[in-house]
């Protein structure tokens, strides 16, 4: 009779179990890794799109500064080369701790796609600071030479 007092006494306990505390204490762990490298794949995305914004920012801006150009006859237009920016690296950011600098460049083919036109190329760079990789945006305007 004593046995089973004491089994039924064992049986009322509430609580916790070691390993259902372990079990929950994993899957916590599991879901906060999760928002983690969630939160940090974020933060990479938006860095690489604040870089391509300041890149098509630049390559549109050298693109207005050409359209700009109305003197005839514009050497600019008639001389294939490929012109780099004199401001180059080009920081974009008052941030100081960004260390990430553009290099811009214009290319311009005279005659292409036909007499009296320029086919003009901005091409803005900058190195990927994570990856070291080199990523680019291009912008092409077909332009008529001014008369």
């Amino acid at each position: 009779m004593n046995k089973t007092l004491i089994r039924s006494a064992a049986r009322d306990e509430s609580g916790y179990t070691l390993v259902e505390v372990m079990m929950a204490m994993a899957i916590l762990g599991i879901g906060l890794m999760s928002i983690a490298v969630a939160q940090l794949s974020a933060i990479r995305m938006a860095s690489r799109s604040k870089n391509l914004q300041q890149a098509m920012f630049l390559a549109r801006e050298a693109m207005d500064d050409i359209d700009a150009r109305t003197v005839p006859n514009d050497a600019f237009f008639l001389t294939n080369a490929t012109i780099p920016d004199p401001a180059n690296p080009i920081q974009v950011s008052s941030d100081t701790e960004d260390t990430t600098r553009f290099n811009r460049q214009v290319t311009v083919t005279p005659g292409d796609p036909e007499a009296g036109m320029a086919r003009v190329v901005v091409q803005v760079t900058w190195l990927n600071s994570v990856t070291s990789a080199t990523n680019a945006v291009q912008l092409t305007a077909t332009k008529r030479v001014p008369n």
